[in-house]
């Protein structure tokens, strides 16, 4: 199985509460030096405003303790933002818990010791991420069945999507789930570029934002409680909350949820819409078909048994879909 997994980071930086953190073309080139020079690799590539960073593989392997093989691994930097992309092969499902957190873990130590140390003088002070994981399932994705109320669509905030193609009647179908580690979607095979980009960007605006700015409100009530919090019983003070274990809160994750099922067609009636619409296209071809054979009687009666059989198989398809959805 084929997974793909993007960690996204968004960073915070000092006083930005006060003033607009913009970086000019100078600051961001002399920002993507340090980052070269404190990386351990070399091999460097713009992409639009994005620098990317290509990572080795054989490294990424040697953090998992079971057999993984991994195709690609990079990192790309701009301004406020940070992407890794990691594309794994092997059985990822049963061992996915598992693979995030060795991820994460990776992620964090590679942007602390390669952009937030190196770039202090530029105001730097911390990262926030959150996982997206694409599973290309294959023809298994559409023969899986479950009851549905114990199924792990039960389990969290969970949802099916039809996103509608140019040229072809039936669209992709992808299964969503959202929780407070990650968004995992599953698919037959992937996902098209411009269903990631949405994807991407809105969990930059309604899950990483917020993040931050509970990192931030939590800095600063921490900073307030050095002076004023009482001491315990043997004269030290309760341990407080890591800035670095702050999440998403899940009300704050449902508007994620909202975003997505209202702008990328999630809600039950752009389901049967897209139902009805894949029944009606494939209706209208069937007539057009029959009305080409039926132009001439001797022609419809020397092809009936074809055309029996292919609105059969139409009809089976069509019913097939509904079961499926």
């Amino acid at each position: 199985m084929i997974t793909e997994v993007y960690v996204l980071g968004l960073f915070s930086f000092e006083n930005e509460d006060k003033k607009n953190i913009i970086f000019n073309s100078g600051e961001l080139k002399d920002i993507n030096e340090s980052i070269m020079r404190h990386l351990k690799y070399n091999m460097k590539t713009s992409k639009g405003k994005w620098e990317t960073y290509h990572l080795d593989c054989q490294d990424i392997i040697k953090l998992f303790p079971f057999s993984l093989q991994c195709s690609h691994a990079e990192m790309g930097y701009y301004h406020h933002r940070v992407i890794f992309k990691f594309i794994l092969e092997g059985d990822i499902v049963p061992k996915i818990r598992d693979i995030r957190a060795i991820l994460e873990k990776y992620v964090k130590t590679t942007i602390d010791n390669s952009i937030i140390k190196p770039n202090l003088d530029e105001g730097f002070i911390d990262k926030s991420i959150y996982q997206l994981l694409i599973l290309h399932e294959g023809l298994q994705f559409f023969l899986k069945k479950e009851d549905p109320i114990f199924s792990d669509d039960t389990t969290t905030m969970a949802f099916d999507l039809n996103e509608p193609r140019k040229y072809w009647m039936v669209g992709r179908k992808y299964n969503i789930r959202i929780s407070i580690p990650s968004t995992i979607i599953y698919t037959r095979a992937g996902v098209s570029d411009d269903f990631l980009k949405a994807m991407t960007n809105s969990i930059y605006h309604y899950c990483l934002y917020e993040i931050k700015e509970a990192k931030s409100r939590k800095r600063k009530e921490q900073e307030t409680n050095k002076l004023t919090k009482p001491k315990l019983k043997n004269g030290k003070q309760k341990r407080q909350v890591e800035i670095d274990e702050v999440c998403i809160e899940e009300e704050k994750l449902v508007h994620l949820w909202q975003h997505i099922l209202d702008t990328m067609g999630g809600r039950t009636l752009d389901k049967n819409l897209a139902k009805v619409s894949q029944t009606n296209y494939i209706l209208a071809f069937a007539a057009f078909l029959i009305a080409l054979f039926a132009f001439d009687l001797d022609k419809f009666q020397d092809n009936a048994g074809l055309i029996k059989g292919f609105i059969k198989g139409v009809f089976h398809m069509v019913g097939s879909w509904f079961n499926l959805s």
